[in-house]
């Protein structure tokens, strides 16, 4: 998933395919504009659910891996595999 700052699996509670979102800085981006208080320095430094959650819906939206709103979004499943925020993939782990 090349330029990906953030990628997180999500596998739905009912039974549904699990599917991958990479989240790229233009998804960030929205984010941060989203509230002034958003910053990826600040998610860096301190990953909050919330966050992670906003960011992977406006991922998949843009995707068109998912196209409910945030709050359906939140119950479809719990994140799986969540990546440091900007930090490099090894390639020799397994990958999700």
């Amino acid at each position: 998933m090349s330029g990906a700052l953030i990628t997180v699996k999500i596998t739905p509670e009912d039974g549904g395919d699990p599917f991958i979102v990479p989240a790229t800085a233009r998804d960030v981006l929205v984010w941060e504009r989203s509230n002034r208080d958003n910053s990826f320095a600040r998610l860096m430094a301190n990953q909050k659910m919330t966050d992670i959650y906003r960011i992977a819906h406006i991922a998949a939206k843009r995707l068109g891996l998912y196209s409910d709103d945030l709050a359906t979004f939140e119950k479809t499943g719990d994140p799986e595999n969540i990546d440091e925020p900007g930090a490099e993939s090894d390639p020799m782990s397994p990958g999700p």
